[in-house]
């Protein structure tokens, strides 16, 4: 105490030279730490004291046999449930402190602190050794009232009243002043969820925690930063906001209203750089922002919106560490009704659905297997999830439960909590996320998982639970309100990587396809997705080590239980689109021909463009055979299957004709329905012309042996859609155009080669 009081006093006088504010910095830091150690002392000596007299108890000699008129004692012991849980550690002797050795730290760190905002008020340019001062004041000061609450000799009014003071005379005109506008202007610049081109002097040899990329320095720890002071600075607000709910509005507007700090905000929302990828360092920046989200709920006149996305950015860069902040912001942040405001996006969806009602007048509705109507307004699937909230919250707390038990001793590492409360201060898995980019979708993987184990230990699932109907359900809500709210989600998840947990939730059961609930919102989900992005299977999946596999899987599984839903069905086709690999494509109309027949969904409620199943025209010769097969042996029809009739023609009418009238083949190339790409590239090898002119002439082959089976078909109406095939039309009946009679092109083609019988 002493010390303290001397230390205020020589820097009141200007006698503390920058080696004298490092070595105090260092000291409040110390005191900071004695001060979590004694606001946990008492209540650890209770426990040790509870502890020791319920082991006195148990080694004190049995007491003397009752009399004989007593009642005897039931022969049966009762014991605990087999699932009770078991008994908390014991915690080890905290250190000899308690709270009345820090309870006089406070008048002199409060008093230094008034010293050093005072100054920066008048001169914003300061040294960097009184900036840590101050920062070190801060952090004691909030660590001090967050622990002071918990103490017997707590006043709360006394306490509230002191807050109040201090606040409005000193935090409230530092907040306005010329040196945190400075602070706050600089964030943009230092910031890490962007690109840096500063360089630095790092040794490529030495070990650096990712403080540095080859050069390049994390700008949050580079000389000027801001968030030295302002990490400190939010931490200390928000411990003030948590004991005390009516502080002036100024303290938060002053900060969160500021111009630069919403550009900054938003900067974040919508940035694809990974802070986590700086490693350790980055966490001051992280901790800001965490700090800044809270702050943001206690105030009405903030943008909880935005807000509410960069809590959900800050999950995706908290690494390990920091289990207490992902905890905290999954319980108090992520699920909020207020943060989400889906009253608002209820009203923007309505005007919405008003409009695609006037679009679809009349049209035909798609419904499911079990014969629900899927077609709903998308204000009414938020409507369900505003009301479901605390459901969605209570199932994704639950499957948090394991980042729980890790929260406590990241407090103690974050928050200064006491340290001989937690057994070891290493990290697991260090510098490596607390959740994975997709954890919305972990719950529809972990059901997955158990389905499969059951499987692998013999017990077939039969039904689905409907505690499995209701974690899909609310994991669907939850993904859809995601993708209304924060669009941006996909930039940060692979819509291969959504498809492919989506995936995980049909396999999961034979029937849960079925429920209205979660028909309703997989349909939402999917459409949302297929309207969004782009989905690429060729990329690595987290956690599916092939995708084609996967989708094997997706089949087998349609074949065995899908009754021809419309749902289902929308879903395998997704991956047949011309953009993805042939492979899959392949898998479908070759080893999985017979489930051709339940594709029933028909072309105008697609989740995508038709036009993205025949374009570019399909150039794999097997392909091609496998499509004319299935029209000859009746596996696809126009009536029963619209959109696999329509790939089959399409494409085999492109193969053999060409694409239309004012395009005539030559003889090689009619017969293969190619055209030769221009010649005379530049040094072309002459094994890639023999191998161009192998394929050209295998096409050729494969063309001419089509026409003559063709030529012998007694189905006329099939011969007819593939000679006068014209151009796909959703509108009419078969679900694309013909020619009146066979096109002058075609019919030259035939003629030809010797086939007039088919015109």
């Amino acid at each position: 105490m002493a010390s303290l009081h001397g230390m205020l006093a020589s820097y009141q006088a200007g006698r503390l030279t920058p080696a004298h504010l490092l070595h105090a910095t260092l000291l409040i830091r110390l005191l900071e730490a004695v001060t979590s150690v004694a606001a946990t002392a008492e209540g650890v000596r209770s426990q040790l004291t509870a502890s020791s007299s319920t082991e006195t108890d148990i080694n004190r000699p049995v007491a003397a046999a009752p009399p004989p008129d007593a009642a005897a004692p039931s022969p049966v012991a009762v014991a605990p449930p087999p699932d009770a849980a078991a008994p908390p550690p014991v915690a080890t002797a905290p250190p000899p402190v308690d709270w009345s050795h820090v309870n006089g730290l406070l008048q002199p760190i409060e008093s230094c602190l008034k010293l050093l905002l005072g100054k920066w008020m008048q001169t914003p340019d300061v040294e960097e050794a009184e900036v840590q001062l101050g920062v070190g004041c801060m952090n004691f000061i909030a660590t001090y009232y967050a622990a002071f609450k918990s103490q017997s000799h707590f006043r709360a009014v006394d306490c509230l009243e002191h807050i109040e003071s201090l606040c409005n005379r000193l935090l409230v005109p530092f907040s306005s002043s010329a040196a945190m506008q400075k602070t706050l202007g600089r964030l943009a610049q230092y910031t890490a969820f962007r690109e840096s081109s500063c360089t630095s002097h790092a040794v490529p040899s030495l070990p650096s925690l990712h403080c540095s990329r080859g050069r390049t320095l994390c700008p949050v720890i580079k000389t000027g930063t801001p968030f030295l002071l302002l990490t400190a600075y939010t931490r200390l607000v928000h411990s003030f906001c948590c004991l005390h709910r009516g502080l002036d509005e100024r303290l938060l507007t002053g900060i969160l209203n500021h111009a630069a700090v919403t550009s900054y905000v938003q900067t974040i929302s919508k940035s694809v750089h990974q802070a986590s990828a700086w490693g350790w360092f980055a966490r001051h920046e992280t901790h800001c922002l965490y700090d800044m989200v809270k702050l943001s709920a206690c105030t009405p006149s903030s943008d909880a919106r935005l807000y509410h996305q960069v809590a959900l950015r800050l999950l995706m860069c908290m690494l390990t560490g920091d289990e207490f902040f992902v905890y905290d912001l999954l319980s108090t942040t992520v699920f909020s009704p207020a943060a989400l405001r889906l009253s608002q996006l209820e009203t923007d969806a309505i005007s919405s659905d008003v409009a695609d009602l006037r679009l679809s007048d009349g049209a035909a509705k798609l419904s499911g297997a079990a014969l629900f109507d899927l077609e709903v307004p998308s204000s009414r699937l938020l409507r369900l999830a505003a009301d479901s909230l605390p459901s969605i919250r209570a199932t994704y707390m639950t499957a948090a439960a394991q980042l729980a038990l890790l929260a406590e001793k990241s407090r103690v590492l974050t928050k200064s909590g006491a340290p001989h409360t937690v057994s070891g201060f290493m990290l697991r898995r260090p510098l490596q996320p607390v959740l994975p980019n997709d954890w919305p979708l972990s719950p529809l993987v972990d059901l997955y998982h158990k389905s499969l184990s059951a499987e692998q230990r013999g017990f077939f699932v039969e039904e689905v639970t409907p505690a499995a109907v209701h974690v899909v359900s609310v994991c669907l809500r939850w993904l859809y309100v995601l993708l209304e709210c924060w669009p941006q989600l996909l930039l940060f998840v692979s819509p291969a990587t959504v498809y492919s947990r989506l995936a995980c939730a049909l396999l999961a059961g034979p029937d849960l396809f079925l429920d209205a609930t979660v028909a309703l919102h997989f349909k939402a989900v999917v459409w949302r997705l297929c309207c969004s992005a782009t989905l690429d299977f060729t990329e690595s999946i987290p956690g599916i080590a092939s995708f084609p596999d996967l989708y094997l899987q997706v089949i087998e599984q349609f074949k065995a239980v899908s009754f021809g839903d419309a749902l289902f069905c929308c879903f395998v086709l997704i991956p047949l689109q011309q953009q993805h690999a042939v492979q899959l494509r392949k898998m479908l109309w070759a080893e999985h021909s017979e489930a051709l027949r339940s594709l029933s969904v028909p072309l105008n409620k697609l989740p995508v463009s038709v036009s993205r199943f025949l374009e570019p025209p399909e150039r794999d010769v097997e392909l091609l055979t496998l499509y004319f097969r299935a029209l000859i042996g009746r596996f696809v029809r126009s009536q029963s299957s619209p959109l696999t009739y329509l790939i089959a023609v399409h494409h085999v009418s492109r193969f053999l004709f060409g694409e239309g009238e004012t395009e005539v083949m030559s003889e090689a190339e009619g017969r293969a329905g190619v055209t030769r790409e221009a010649e005379g590239r530049a040094e072309v090898t002459k094994e890639a012309e023999g191998l161009a002119e192998v394929k050209r002439r295998h096409e050729t082959d494969v063309a001419w042996k089509i026409l003559n089976q063709l030529s012998q078909l007694k189905d006329k109406t099939l011969v007819a859609h593939l000679l006068r095939y014209k151009r796909p039309s959703v509108v009419e009946p078969l679900g694309f155009e013909l020619y009146a009679e066979v096109p002058q092109h075609v019919a030259t083609l035939l003629q030809s080669h010797g086939l007039p019988s088919l015109i």
